[in-house]
Parts: C-alpha cells; sequence; structure tokens
C-alpha cells in the first residue's frame, strides 16, 4: 500500500513540475500547459515585479509601464557619474520626441527623500520621468553598483543590463531598436 501512495505521490509531482496539469481558478485540474514564468534578471527573461511610491506620480508598479520599453536606472542623487548619464537619457529622451520609453529612476539611498528626488528630477531628467526610493528593488534586482542600469521591452522582458557610466552612443543603440 505505501508504495503505491509513494508512486501515486511522484506521478503528481513529475506532471505537476512539467507543467502538464494546473490548478484553476475554481479549482479545478486541467490538462492546459502553465505559462512560461521564465521570471529572472538575465536578458531575455521576465523582469520581477515592483512597486514603488513616486512622489508626483503616486504608486507605480512594473505594470504601469507595459506598451513601451522602460529603461531603469539605479542610482543616487550625488552619484556624479549617474548624473552625466542621465543627461545623456534626457538628450536621447528630448531627440525622440520625449514619449517613446518610459523612464524610471531608482534612488538607493534610504537617507534621501523624495524632495531630493524631485530636485534631481528637476535638475538632471524630464517632467514625465518616474522617481521613486527603490532599496528594496535594488535587493532584488541584486543591485551591487550605482549607475546599474536595465531596459525592458514593452513586454517586460530585460533586453539590456549594464553597470558602467552611460554613454549617449549607448542609450541611442540601445533603445532604438525597442521603438519601432
Amino acid at each position: 500500500m505505501k508504495w503505491i501512495i509513494l508512486l501515486l505521490a511522484s506521478v503528481l509531482f513529475v506532471s505537476g513540475c512539467t507543467g502538464n496539469t494546473q490548478v484553476s481558478n475554481t479549482g479545478q485540474t486541467t490538462s492546459e500547459p502553465l505559462a512560461d514564468l521564465n521570471i529572472g534578471l538575465n536578458v531575455g527573461q521576465l523582469a520581477p515585479g515592483f512597486t514603488l511610491q513616486d512622489p508626483a506620480n503616486g504608486v507605480i508598479t512594473k505594470n504601469s509601464f507595459q506598451g513601451r520599453p522602460l529603461f531603469i536606472f539605479f542610482t543616487t542623487t550625488w552619484c556624479v557619474p549617474c548624473q552625466i548619464g542621465a543627461q545623456n537619457l534626457a538628450r536621447y529622451d528630448d531627440e525622440t520626441g520625449g514619449n517613446k520609453f518610459n523612464v524610471l529612476i531608482v534612488f538607493v539611498d534610504g537617507s534621501e527623500t523624495d524632495s531630493q528626488f524631485l530636485t534631481w528630477k528637476k535638475d538632471f531628467g524630464r517632467s514625465d520621468w518616474y522617481v521613486a526610493k527603490g532599496v528594496e528593488m535594488a535587493q532584488t534586482y541584486k543591485v551591487q553598483y550605482l549607475d546599474t542600469k536595465y531596459v525592458f521591452d514593452r513586454n517586460g522582458i530585460i533586453k539590456w543590463f549594464d553597470v558602467r557610466p552611460l554613454e549617449y552612443s549607448a542609450t541611442k543603440s540601445i533603445l532604438q531598436p525597442l521603438l519601432s
């Protein structure tokens, strides 16, 4: 009897792991394949979700940006190379008309304030950019360096990741193919 229970349990475990069956929201088991949830931090993977508080725009989530590419920039208000990179990104944003992609600046210094974020945005960004404190998001995204950047396509798939200072030529070469 024990071997039958073990056999049944292993069959259920294997079928659950392979995605051949799932439980619907009504509690019924179906034979439809599970959605491909290839969530991760590598290029080609669906980026992890997040929820942040923008001092001007309120609550923002990863889903808030679906439909247009998203450029995420992890920084602090005092990082000078990041400020220069933001100016390069702003230049490209201006050249494309200012509404072809979204920009989210995620500040990772827990001691900085919303007022500092808004001043930074006025000095180095654009009025339609999103800014928020994101210490927990930085941990989720395994940020180890200031000037860490991710670019998502319009569906939230990671298309680019970098930690070097942002040059204008890189900005254009990464974003331009996603804007068509």
